[in-house]
């Protein structure tokens, strides 16, 4: 009886410490370092600008990161979210630029005369005669596109990429992580000169798709993940590797701090120009180079 007793205990506590095994992980963290090997860790957002030089890497005619993530959105392959990272948006939130009011529905059995408007298949159309009846808005002979058309972005318009990764000092291998925990899509508009954030997706969803697409069978693809080295294509790496080896020039935005803010807002907020946030940004990258130097010393 004490031996089952011993046995029965013995279990519970096995399954008591499986069931504990999620908490000691970062769930949405391609490294799994455990949270008790963290000697240092900073959660900070970079702006990856894709039209650097130094980015050209991830946009090319062969393989683009901005149409990659666009295409998997709007197929439901990836699933996208607001800035939280929390609440799922829909691609048809996402992708749309500029919502156009939308006409009536086209009735084919309505008679139309000149300029009146219809909606057909998500465009706007125009009658160009009188007694337009029975003809579809894809007939040019009766109809036109009408002015005003719903827009939607393209991937030429995500012109740069938010990076939010946790910078992790773990301390049992001595060494500096940088656990990227999402990617966000900053688009810009025609005649706009500022980035805006429509999307984020978690990098650990990215990091498993682009991993099953670079082993596909079909090798276009697999050329489709590829980061690539204009000066030596024999060094070509997925996206995710060139993640990993920092293959990327990226500018801090915002380092984890108790009040959220970034870096621009605390010196906005104590009357700071915007020239001297700039400066602060790079400093901030030193500061963090140092910081690693320092626990290496310790």
């Amino acid at each position: 009886m004490k031996l089952v007793s011993i046995a029965l205990l013995s279990f519970g506590l096995v399954g008591v410490a499986v069931a504990q095994q999620d908490t000691v992980y970062n769930p949405n963290s391609t490294e799994r370092i455990p949270y008790y090997e963290q000697l240092y860790r900073f959660r900070v957002e970079r702006i990856v600008d894709l039209k650097e030089k130094q980015n050209a890497g991830f946009k090319s005619a062969q393989s683009d990161l901005a149409d990659f993530l666009l295409r998997n959105i709007k197929n439901g392959t990836l699933t996208a979210y607001d800035d939280s990272i929390k609440n799922v948006r829909t691609a048809e939130e996402i992708l749309v630029s500029n919502q156009a009011i939308v006409e009536p529905p086209y009735n084919a059995t309505k008679s139309y005369f000149s300029s009146e408007t219809a909606s057909y298949n998500g465009k706007n159309y125009q009658s160009t005669r009188n007694d337009n009846k029975g003809h579809l808005p894809t007939d040019n002979q009766w109809w036109e596109l009408a002015a005003s058309q719903t827009e939607y972005f393209t991937k030429d318009q995500i012109v740069a990429i938010t990076i939010i990764e946790d910078v992790i000092f773990d301390k049992r291998r001595s060494r500096l992580y940088y656990d990227i925990q999402a990617i966000g899509l900053q688009a810009q508009k025609s005649g706009d000169t500022n980035f805006n954030p429509i999307a984020f997706i978690q990098y650990k969803d990215f990091f498993n798709l682009v991993e099953k697409t670079s082993h596909s069978k079909d090798w276009k693809e697999r050329e489709k993940v590829l980061w690539r080295n204009r000066y030596n294509p024999a060094e070509n790496r997925t996206f995710t590797d060139a993640f990993k080896l920092r293959l990327f020039h990226g500018v801090i935005e915002k380092v984890e701090n108790p009040d959220d803010r970034s870096i621009r807002q605390i010196y906005e907020m104590n009357g700071r120009s915007y020239g001297e946030s700039v400066f602060a940004r790079w400093e901030e990258e030193m500061r963090m180079m140092e910081k690693e130097h320092n626990l290496w010393e310790y």
